[in-house]
């Protein structure tokens, strides 16, 4: 009998203790984490946008422009599949796809761009002002290239991170450039479960 009480008990601190271990996020932790700058610019279908507006979600910010030869491509096509490793969980993630180049990129430019990865992003623009503060408060940095031969006239040299904020609208991933498909998506789903 004091047998059976010793494994009963053994048990349940092993199942306490397991459940207190706490997930390790493959992408670079914000820590502390922080309140996430209220985006608040024009979406795609010329609609004011807030962030506020997507309080419960988990949101991915990417900072890119539709004449992009690379980066952006890759990146929006990653998080795509990522939603898709999600199943009916992506429905509570939202991408947002912030221009960096606002003088090429209309709203309707934006849309089709989008288009093209997941119906659901939210593509915004705005004027330089608030673009700008959006830029800084994210750490966003861009920078104009002439392309003299190309037919794009000029290329914008941009970050390539995107930002993960949490349901609570709180910033607490940076995911890098490249990073695996698997590892980002374990990690929106320890922050979905949350």
């Amino acid at each position: 009998m004091k047998f059976i009480r010793f494994l009963i008990l053994t048990l349940i601190i092993s199942s306490t203790l397991s459940s207190c271990v706490r997930y390790t996020f493959k992408s670079s932790p914000i820590v502390p984490p922080d309140s996430a700058f209220n985006i608040a610019l024009t979406d795609q279908n010329t609609q004011p946008f807030q962030l506020t507006q997507l309080k419960g979600k988990v949101v991915l910010v990417f900072f890119g422009y539709t004449n992009c030869p690379d980066i952006c491509p890759a990146t929006l096509s990653d998080l795509q599949l990522v939603k898709n490793r999600l199943g009916t969980a992506a429905a509570n993630v939202v991408i947002l796809f912030v221009t960096v180049d606002p003088g090429r990129d209309t709203p309707a430019k934006l849309n089709r761009f989008v288009q093209q990865y997941d119906e659901s992003i939210i593509a915004l623009t705005g004027n330089p002002a608030d673009l700008g503060a959006v830029y800084h408060a994210y750490g966003a940095g861009a920078e104009r290239r002439d392309t003299p031969n190309s037919a794009m006239i000029y290329a914008v040299d941009h970050t390539s991170t995107v930002t993960v904020i949490d349901k609570n609208g709180m910033r607490r991933l940076l995911i890098g450039f490249g990073s695996p498909i698997d590892d980002i998506a374990s990690d929106i789903n320890a922050l979905l479960a949350e």
